[in-house]
């Protein structure tokens, strides 16, 4: 049978495949998948390498509640701003966060798993994915964290250091997903994994900056031929199977919303002051703090203090609902990392974490590109502050005109599928892939 090449390309949406260039279009077979919710990288990811739901992976968004799971403190990167990773924190890496075995653990191929979250680990035979430095005077240098040992060495000989600042941050863009498609061609070709997962970001940047219905985005969408062209060429050449498919459908939004800031106005979210007079939540003696992540929040109240937040949050405009614990099973979130209940805004309106009234109250390092130290997702960091390049980042959540996470009942708005893999149906749930996948490799 054929080895099999999966890639993830964020924000790749049933709308999209009308602007996909020849190389793309000639994976002839075409679906769209079941949106997996929450719709956020993480989540999705862990769901399509695990063929299993939130409840049981336990990857609920790109974050975690740290201070609630005092167990999976020895877990977390101590590498960058440990002390407030024990509180919350995103983008960990540490693929045993993940809490069942991904769906290939007994089969007895080789993997690969380029640019994934929650991969460092023993979860796939070739690992690469970004683990820069951060050098004691606020400079971060890129790297990689790779398995075999050299991998990355041998690759950034070749290709160029992996360019970190456009994978994300202000200037992010086009360079990272070349960069990852040529490495992805190269691992291929030299370390002949059976199956290989890879994820190409570049059109979560513009989605957010001008949204899915910017003209531009179709432009973007082109681009794919030339990101995917090596890789294509190359798994063909060793009749390998393609199989491109999306992560989640983004939406037009026009403003976001800032529970943190109206517990801390109702009393329920404390503060306390770092050492140069800025606020920071005091996690310890807060009733209530909501961990955000695009447009999903996860609420986590003290006992007792429960139905206080829900009913200061519920008053909110641009919340759409607000989901008690009793209710997640439906939608398969019941995990206690979720939280005691869930916000979910309108289609036109994100989630920001701030909890401050002024920019005086903020940290230093809320005006530049910092995913740690940051207790939710700010796609604000894509904007340099007064659009020039500089060292700060912009505050103005009005920047930001794209944003994803719920689930639309729009089927255009569905991850697509694209691929040389025959498919019978027009859609499929994360749970088909394996068996797909399976069956292309030959695995009895």
């Amino acid at each position: 049978m054929s080895r099999v090449c999966v890639v993830v390309v964020a924000g790749f949406d049933v709308n999209m495949r009308s602007h996909i260039g020849q190389r793309l279009g000639a994976l002839a077979y075409q679906a769209s998948l079941e949106p997996v919710f929450p719709a956020v990288t993480s989540t999705f990811q862990a769901s399509l390498t695990t063929g299993r739901s939130v409840a049981e992976h336990g990857i609920i968004c790109n974050g975690l509640y740290t201070r609630r799971e005092p167990e999976s403190h020895n877990l977390l990167d101590r590498d960058s701003y440990p002390e407030f990773r024990r509180e919350v924190s995103f983008w960990e890496q540490s693929s045993e966060l993940v809490k069942v075995p991904r769906f290939w653990a007994k089969w007895g191929i080789k993997t690969a798993m380029l640019f994934f979250q929650q991969s460092i680990g023993h979860t796939a035979d070739i690992v690469l994915t970004p683990k820069p430095t951060h050098t004691p005077d606020g400079k971060t240098v890129s790297s990689c964290w790779a398995r075999p040992d050299g991998l990355y060495d041998s690759l950034a000989a070749e290709f160029g250091p992996f360019p970190l600042h456009h994978y994300w941050g202000p200037i992010a863009g086009l360079p990272a997903s070349e960069w990852i498609g040529k490495a992805a061609a190269r691992v291929w070709e030299k370390e002949s994994p059976d199956l290989q997962l890879v994820y190409i970001p570049h059109l979560d940047y513009n989605l957010q900056r001008l949204g899915p219905s910017a003209p531009a985005i179709s432009q973007d969408v082109r681009q794919l031929d030339t990101i995917l062209d090596p890789l294509i060429s190359t798994v063909w050449k060793s009749e390998g199977k393609m199989l491109v498919i999306g992560d989640y459908g983004m939406s037009d939004v026009r403003g976001a919303v800032a529970p943190n800031l109206a517990l801390r106005k109702a009393g329920l979210l404390k503060t306390t002051m770092d050492v140069d007079g800025k606020l920071l939540i005091d996690h310890a003696a807060s009733k209530a703090f909501v961990m955000v992540d695009h447009q999903v929040g996860f609420l986590y109240a003290m006992p007792g203090s429960l139905e206080s937040a829900v009913k200061v949050l519920r008053a909110l405009p641009g919340i759409n609902q607000i989901i008690t614990e009793d209710q997640l099973s439906a939608l398969e979130v019941n995990t206690p990392r979720a939280g005691d209940a869930l916000l979910l805004t309108a289609a036109d309106q994100w989630l920001m974490h701030d909890w401050w009234e002024n920019d005086a109250e903020k940290p230093a390092w809320q005006f530049s590109v910092d995913i740690h130290r940051k207790p939710g997702y700010d796609p604000r960091e894509l904007f340099f502050a007064g659009g020039k390049p500089g060292r700060m980042i912009a505050q103005d959540p009005h920047l930001v005109l794209g944003s994803h996470g719920l689930v639309s009942s729009d089927p255009s708005h569905c991850p697509a599928i694209c691929t040389d893999i025959y498919l019978y149906p027009r859609r499929y749930r994360m749970t088909d892939l394996p068996g797909i996948i399976r069956g292309t490799l030959g695995v009895k």
